[in-house]
């Protein structure tokens, strides 16, 4: 007669048999990776599932365990495998069911970028700064390249409105008003330069003047792959204001995940603000928040109580004292006195990316402080920390703030107003490929936005 199988569905005489086959040592080791197998499910279990998703992973594991071991009394080792087949089966649905909600819910974010969040909203950022250190690893090409990533030309940019009157007729007397200058032509590295290179073209406009331009270079000698987009804003008679994404900081606010639709006449343009927090290594204050602790020596956005930004150090430039409508913070100074940073990043302890050095050749954004007193942001790729810093300091940046970071984080759009009224967003750089229609729907991170302040009406949520 047929000896009863066991569990596994092997034969007694079949499995004693291989028994004796098996080396001494097997069975501490197969016992060693069943415990560390069966650590790691509910680790990882716990990290993307939280709590509430542990639970059920435990309660599913032994009832399984239970159901096919304990009432049979089966091994032990057999028990704790079907304890990790339980675990597994609860994280893979309860991960998955999460994963496709989020990922097909409309934030405001790519398809890449959701995926992303939703890794580092579950646990998986030192996976996912993994990955990144081993795609964004190649240095960029030293060969020149062929073309421009500007997105807009001289027959694309918005006209600047004329303020001369057209009727001459009985007119007594005129208003002058003081018309911002073009910034001097960026220098360029290699010669013959690329059409338009170098030069600016006016992108938008307040109190019908200009107040943006926005140009393409070459900036680097030695990296001619290297192509950086800038935009020169003059804050005469622009007003700024922080906007605060519906992930990045959540909370009740004023100005939330889109620009209001009482400011939309008066919306210029939009940029992305920093790293996610807990990669900041900084502080965020705005409202009267406090979303996290401001740290003195951080780089610092100030947005002051007339809309104007200023960048600089927290405790030397700018200070903690209720004169801030917002004050933002994101790693240390890039670029200081003209000088670049990075080497005292080192120092600090901070770092320009999600690798541990920071030394990821990726597209990168940042805001500056021109030698004129004047904003400029700046986006290039793909440079490293210390390339992005000789770029900064090649445009004439005196003091430097490093913004978000990666594929599709980085984004300038400005927004020209069609004679009905509305708004037809475009992204001044062609690699700025997210929607820049999440700064008027919904952003899932903070963003700062300006507006031509003559049409900013009295009472606003600027004013929080």
């Amino acid at each position: 007669m047929q000896e009863r199988d066991n569990e596994d569905g092997w034969s007694k005489p079949t499995l004693a048999r291989f028994e004796r086959q098996m080396p001494r040592w097997w069975p501490a080791v197969s016992w060693v990776l069943a415990v560390v197998l069966f650590t790691l499910a509910v680790s990882l279990l716990l990290a993307t599932a939280g709590v509430g998703g542990l639970a059920a992973g435990l309660v599913v594991a032994f009832g399984l365990t239970w159901a096919k071991a304990w009432r049979r009394e089966v091994r032990l080792r057999r028990q704790l495998r079907i304890a990790l087949a339980g675990i597994t089966l609860v994280g893979a649905i309860w991960d998955g069911y999460s994963f496709v909600r989020y990922v097909t819910t409309y934030n405001g974010d790519s398809l890449s970028q959701r995926a992303s969040t939703w890794g580092r909203d579950h646990g998986l950022s030192p996976i996912i700064d993994w990955l990144e250190s081993n795609v964004y690893d190649e240095p960029p090409s030293r060969a020149p390249a062929e073309e421009l990533s500007l997105a807009v030309t001289t027959t694309t940019a918005p006209p600047t409105p004329s303020t001369e009157p057209t009727d001459t007729t009985d007119l007594v007397t005129t208003t002058t008003i003081f018309r911002p200058p073009a910034p001097a032509p960026l220098a360029t590295r290699f010669d013959p330069p690329l059409a338009g290179e170098g030069q600016w073209i006016p992108v938008a406009q307040a109190s019908g003047t200009d107040a943006m331009w926005a140009t393409s270079v070459r900036p680097l000698a030695d990296y001619g792959g290297v192509v950086a987009s800038v935009v020169v804003i003059d804050q005469t008679y622009l007003r700024a204001g922080l906007f605060n994404g519906n992930e990045q900081p959540r909370g009740d606010w004023q100005r939330d995940d889109h620009v209001p639709a009482e400011l939309i006449p008066a919306l210029t343009a939009a940029m992305n603000g920093g790293f996610r927090l807990e990669h900041s290594y900084g502080g965020y204050v705005t409202e009267g928040v406090v979303v996290q602790e401001l740290v003195p020596g951080r780089a610092t956005i100030g947005i002051d109580r007339e809309g104007k930004i200023t960048i600089g150090e927290l405790g030397r430039d700018l200070f903690d004292d209720g004169s801030w409508l917002t004050l933002r913070q994101n790693i240390i100074l890039m670029v200081d006195g003209g000088q670049s940073q990075v080497a005292r990043s080192r120092q600090a302890r901070v770092t320009w990316g999600a690798h541990a050095t920071g030394d990821l050749f990726v597209n990168r954004s940042a805001l500056c402080m021109l030698t004129d007193g004047r904003l400029a942001y700046v986006m290039a790729g793909k440079v490293n920390p210390t390339q992005m810093a000789e770029v900064l300091i090649g445009i004439g940046c005196d003091k430097a703030i490093q913004l978000d970071i990666n594929a599709q984080w980085p984004n300038f759009t400005v927004f020209p107003h069609a004679a009905d009224g509305t708004v037809v967003p475009f992204a001044v750089d062609r690699r700025m490929n997210s929607d820049g229609m999440r700064y008027i729907k919904r952003a899932s991170k903070e963003f700062f936005a300006f507006f031509d302040a003559t049409l900013v009406p009295a009472a606003s949520v600027l004013d929080a």
